[in-house]
């Protein structure tokens, strides 16, 4: 209890033991919540009282209070160290709902008394004077100075149901089976409402720091997870819960938190960013430090509003640190959120970080009672001398795990781990097998996991084989008709380096039989699947599908039935026969490299016809053509964060340059192969955050075919049929309108995160962002790929093909992200070749998304 609590505690009693006036009293009811005027942030344990009476309350943790009492007084006074009195009007005979703000009282300072009444802040004044002392500093006690640096953590991430309702149980027969989850319902340590845990984790890991040559590698020696796991992709989930519940850092310029940028009270451009107030000096941790509170200029950014906590002395050393979320911050979800952290100081000044401590709820509709998600991290044994082992710097991962780090026994926990916590870690394991045992839960749970994974297992535990993907069961083409697909793929639980995985379709249009087969040896074991990072595999594959030309999807399969809905008729389709023996391999500092051998065999179809042209000039129809290739991949991604889920891997954060290199040779007349062939490609992709203005996301990729070559084989953009949003691809293109031998392709995407309608009135309320994209591909082809010039051994072009010999293909949008916290709508135009028949000029887009 600190210093605060203790007077306001003190205060309250001393009301109380006044006496009372009498006089004929009133029922006087009150509720409501006590608040930072400066922050917003709730304040716990102030004292609330009827003036002149000896009846009061304490606001709780969360700064609520509730009073309900006879008196003849109706005036609400509060009062807490630090702030000016209130005193509040209050109507008798019904509930008062208020909100009190409390402002700060004037301090001294070096003989300046700061006011901070809002309406007249000044940005030159003590308090940014005094923060610019400690930003100035805040890299002068880094550990990381040190040669070596080493600590422990223990960690715990927490999910639970907020705010519990038991009543319910009781009430609804659909959930009485279900009463003994009153049995695991535990109390917030933070918040103080009813939890129900949902889901635990605990890590004891030891990180190691090493100043040169850089390195920076963890070991995990203890690992604990138990409750709803098994319908996410474990390893996937863990990585994107990293990245949304960051570590903060608030000595750098920007804090990544929610797959957002805050930026930071510390950062450089803090003072053009923040308002800062001087408030009160304390004693923390045995320090005398000054209350320095600091609050955005515009609520609606983000930004953080809080008290950071600086010694009284010239280290201007940073003791402790409060955040919180500005009540009208442009973030979906998250109705609360707060971060503590508290620092200690080593004889040198070096700070050490001690405890990390995160709370948030989320909620996905403002009435529902929403996740309560925490992730503590205290630290110990700080340590500057250079590990024991050193070896643990010449590792290839930057996280190990040992392989005693799941199986560490129960007394091992209970000496490492906290003894306050939030949830009963060793219950929510018990509380999910008696849940299994009801039919109801049992089978929404399989129902759940089968839609977010997209497999259906086969036995309820360790499943050796799994159905799947379930969006592909039913889809449909021009070509086709009707498709119908069964496939499905051995799990780790059958091998943890053998794999099999395939399908077998069948079109009611063309009554014809397609499928795929693959095998492939991981040297290196899987935990989860067969896709998980990081790669190092020897995969050998048969397929004979339909190719849909000009159209490449990258994070969903072509036959997914929801992108049947097109913009036009999709027949630009042929038969496509492959067989490939391919070598991958992935490194943990971002370099993956790898080599394909291909056969493939292309068969024209009467949507797509391959006639040749003959040296007289005339032309004949080719049923197929024949390419045996070897293809080189060269990929670069330091950093890459992604969810990964069985089949693709969908990008986090894109804060490091996405790096690839292609290159593909065959030569004619190897194992058949029509046509000499070489194609290079080269691309890169990088976000650029602008705190506090948003991001921008950047694509740009050229290549060039060196031969001579019948249009198949040619550059084809990526046109987009469908009505979604999709990157890397052309919304307002049709499939083949354009074929080139050489290109270059750029996207450029500029996220505003509500930079302009955060600052209108009204609008402002619908949390709208605003999305402008550019986006343009400029190609070329040469004569001697040009079959209307010397065309003699090349395809002719198919009808509404085109030459690009006016400049590039260029689109232009404007979107609403945010649209009801799932919805993005995109307007595009298109800016050139607009005059080509069955092209559309602009059109609506819409992406389902949930984004923070």
């Amino acid at each position: 209890m600190n210093l605060r609590r203790y007077l306001s505690t003190l205060t309250l009693w001393i009301l109380i033991l006044c006496p009372a006036r009498l006089s004929a009293q009133q029922l006087i009811e009150a509720e409501g919540t006590v608040r930072d005027s400066l922050t917003g942030e709730a304040l716990p344990y102030v004292s609330v009282f009827l003036n002149g009476t000896t009846i009061g309350v304490i606001t709780d943790e969360n700064g609520h209070f509730s009073l309900t009492a006879h008196s003849d007084s109706t005036v609400l006074g509060i009062k807490y160290l630090g702030y000016e009195d209130c005193f509040i009007s209050l109507k008798a005979g019904e509930i008062n709902h208020v909100t009190v703000l409390l402002h700060p009282v004037a301090y001294e300072l070096d003989d300046i008394v700061v006011r901070p009444q809002k309406e007249k802040y000044a940005r030159k004044n003590p308090a940014v004077d005094f923060v610019k002392n400690v930003i100035e500093r805040r890299r002068s006690n880094d550990p990381r100075n040190h040669d070596y640096y080493s600590y422990q953590t223990y960690e715990q991430k927490s999910f639970a149901q907020n705010d519990f309702n038991a009543g319910a149980l009781k009430s609804n027969r659909f959930l009485r089976r279900m009463d003994f989850l009153l049995e695991y319902v535990d109390t917030s340590v933070v918040t103080g409402k009813p939890i129900l845990p949902l889901f635990n984790e605990e890590i004891i890991e030891n990180t190691y720091y090493r100043k040169s040559p850089k390195s920076e590698k963890s070991v995990i020696e203890g690992f604990n997870r138990a409750g709803l796991v098994e319908i996410i992709s474990e390893d996937g989930m863990t990585q994107l819960l990293e990245e949304v519940f960051r570590e903060v850092d608030i000595f750098q310029d920007n804090i990544p938190l929610f797959l957002q940028r805050f930026v930071s009270p510390l950062s450089s451009f803090g003072p053009g960013f923040y308002k800062y107030y001087i408030l009160d000096t304390l004693e923390v941790g045995g320090e005398q430090c000054l209350d320095l509170a600091f609050v955005p200029f515009n609520s609606e950014s983000f930004g953080f509003t809080g008290h950071m906590f600086v010694s009284l002395d010239s280290t201007f050393f940073v003791k402790k640190v409060k955040l919180n979320i500005p009540r009208d911050i442009n973030l979906n979800f998250v109705s609360y959120m707060s971060i503590e952290q508290d620092f200690a100081r080593t004889a040198d000044n070096t700070r050490l970080v001690t405890k990390n401590d995160i709370v948030a709820e989320l909620k996905i509709l403002e009435k529902q009672s929403g996740l309560y998600a925490r992730r503590l991290r205290l630290y110990r044994n700080h340590s500057f001398e250079p590990p024991d082992d050193m070896n643990v710097f010449r590792q290839d991962a930057p996280v190990v795990e040992l392989e005693e780090a799941r199986k560490q026994p129960e007394i091992y926990w209970h000496e490492r781990r906290i003894k306050e916590k939030d949830i009963k870690e060793t219950s929510v394991d018990n509380m999910m097998v008696r849940l299994r045992k009801i039919p109801a839960f049992y089978w929404s749970e399989k129902v759940v996991g089968a839609l977010i994974n997209g497999y259906v297992q086969t036995s309820d535990v360790n499943s050796p084989f799994e159905f799947g993907p379930a969006n592909t069961l039913v889809s449909g083409n021009m070509l086709e008709g009707t498709r119908f697909r069964l496939g499905g793929t051995t799990t780790v639980n059958l091998s943890k380096r053998f794999f099999a995985d395939g399908y077998v379709a069948y079109g009611t249009g063309d009554r014809k039989f397609k499928y795929d087969a693959i095998l492939e040896y991981s040297f290196n074991d899987k935990k989860s699947f067969r896709k998980e990072y990081p790669f190092h595999y020897l995969r050998a594959e048969y397929k004979y599908d339909i190719n849909q030309i000009g159209q490449h999807y990258m994070y969903t399969n072509p036959d997914n039935i929801f992108m049947m809905p097109k913009r036009r008729r999709n027949d630009l389709i042929t038969y496509m026969q492959t067989a490939e023996l391919g070598y991958y391999r992935e490194h943990y500092n971002g370099w993956g490299y790898g080599v394909t051998a291909r056969h493939l065999t292309e068969w024209a179809t009467k949507y797509v016809p391959f006639t040749k042209i003959l040296p007289d000039g005339t032309a004949t129809p080719e049923s197929l053509y024949r390419s045996t290739q070897l293809e080189f991949k060269v990929r670069w991604a330091p950093n890459e964060k992604f969810y990964q889920s069985r089949n693709y891997r969908y990008p986090i954060t894109l804060d490091a340059p996405v790096v690839t290199l292609n290159h593909v040779i065959s030569r004619r007349g190897i194992l058949g192969s029509d046509f000499n062939y070489n194609r290079t490609d080269i691309g890169i992709r990088k976000r650029f955050w602008m705190s506090p203005f948003g991001y921008v996301d950047i694509y740009a990729q050229g290549g060039k075919v060196w031969d001579r070559v019948p249009y198949p084989l040619l550059v084809i953009p990526n046109a987009n049929l469908s009505y979604s949003i999709e990157p890397e691809s052309y919304t307002l293109m049709n499939p083949m309108e354009f074929i080139n031998d050489r290109y270059a392709s750029w996207e450029v995407t500029y996220f505003m995160n509500g930079m302009i309608f955060n600052r209108l009135p009204l609008v402002k309320y619908l949390q709208l962002r605003e999305v402008v994209a550019f986006r343009g591909w400029y190609g070329e082809l040469s004569d001697k790929n040009n079959p209307s010039k010397n065309g003699a051994g090349l395809y002719q072009f198919p009808a509404n093909s085109y030459l690009m010999n006016e400049g590039p293909y260029m689109e232009l949008s404007f979107g609403l992200d945010n649209i009801l916290k799932i919805m993005r709508l995109d307007y595009v135009w298109r800016l050139s070749y607009k005059n080509h028949p069955h092209a559309p000029n602009s059109g609506l887009r819409m992406k389902m998304e949930f984004s923070f």
